[in-house]
Order: structure tokens, then C-alpha cells, then sequence
């Protein structure tokens, strides 16, 4: 309650970034179903709304371009959920540079890192269909071995996708 005895609501804004095959995706749904109200953004989905010309956050500076639009367009959308009182989940392989631009645009939002080792994501990414390179697999590991832009960072090696909700959910989700 506020001090004019007025409930105030806060929705929660969390993001979960990781390398591909870091379990963002299967760890989102679940989350998602232990709230009221939760929608899930999924960036990817958001940058390949722009088709022509499509360019990966790696592909120069038109990549680099689309990037920042679909946080910009993602910051837009979870702002819009937020206000209607829905719980947010982000899914982004972020740099230092996003990760600043989502906690500027969307003030409390939480970043977890879902850092499994090399050799279990690489495991995890060959038993998937992808739509990278291995050479882009490991680009992007290595982009978020450096993030250092997070709130919470989980090595979930050897921890279930129940396990790893567990841990978020034990920190404040």
C-alpha cells in the first residue's frame, strides 16, 4: 500500500539471456506458468519482424542497427504488458551495451545469466535445429562469457530446466 492506502501493483520485468542452447526459451515457459498474468518476448522474434534487409546483430553496422531497433521495439512491448498489469519475461542474447539500454528504458528489470560450460551448450546446440553456424555458436558464447551487465548469473550445466526455475524463483522472480 502507498501512503494514501492505495494497493500499488508491480509487475516483474526479468530477462534471460545466455549463450544459444543456454535453456532461455524452456525456462521461460515455465516461469511464465507460475504467474497470473505472463507474457514472454522473445527478441528474435521481434528483430525478424524486419525483413528486408535482415541483418544478424553481428553483420556490421546495419546488424548492429537492427539490434538496437528490436530492443527499442522490445522495450515498447514490455512497457505495454506492464501496464496492464502482466508479468514480462524477455529472451535476448544481450551485450554490456543492451543490457544497459533494457535497464535505461525499463528501469527494474532483472537480468539473469543462464551460463552453462562450453561443452554442454555446444552439446545442447548440436542435438537442436539452428538457424547460426557453429562458428556464430561459439561467437556467442563468448559474447556472454563477457557480459558483465547482469544481475544474476546461473551455471545450469548440470541443473534441470525445474532446477533452474527453482534458482531464479529463490532470488525474486
Amino acid at each position: 500500500m502507498n501512503p494514501e492506502g492505495i494497493r500499488t501493483i508491480t509487475m516483474s520485468l526479468t530477462i534471460l539471456t545466455g549463450p544459444a542452447a543456454s535453456g532461455k526459451n524452456t525456462i521461460s515457459k515455465i516461469l511464465a506458468q507460475k504467474k497470473e498474468k505472463c507474457a514472454v518476448i522473445d527478441v528474435d522474434t521481434i528483430r525478424q519482424m524486419y525483413v528486408q534487409p535482415h541483418k544478424a546483430p553481428w553483420d556490421g553496422e546495419e546488424g548492429r542497427a537492427q539490434q538496437l531497433l528490436g530492443v527499442e521495439n522490445t522495450c515498447l512491448l514490455a512497457k505495454n504488458y506492464s501496464q496492464q498489469n502482466i508479468d514480462v519475461v524477455i529472451l535476448d542474447v544481450l551485450t554490456d551495451e543492451t543490457a544497459s539500454l533494457y535497464k535505461k528504458n525499463l528501469g527494474e528489470v532483472r537480468i539473469i545469466l543462464l551460463m552453462p560450460v562450453f561443452a554442454e551448450a555446444q552439446k545442447r546446440f548440436k542435438e537442436r535445429p539452428s538457424t547460426i553456424t557453429d562458428e556464430e555458436f561459439k561467437m556467442i558464447y563468448e559474447w556472454e562469457e563477457k557480459l558483465t551487465v547482469f544481475d544474476e548469473k546461473i551455471d545450469n550445466t548440470s541443473l534441470s530446466a525445474q532446477e533452474t526455475v527453482d534458482k531464479i524463483s529463490a532470488i525474486g522472480m
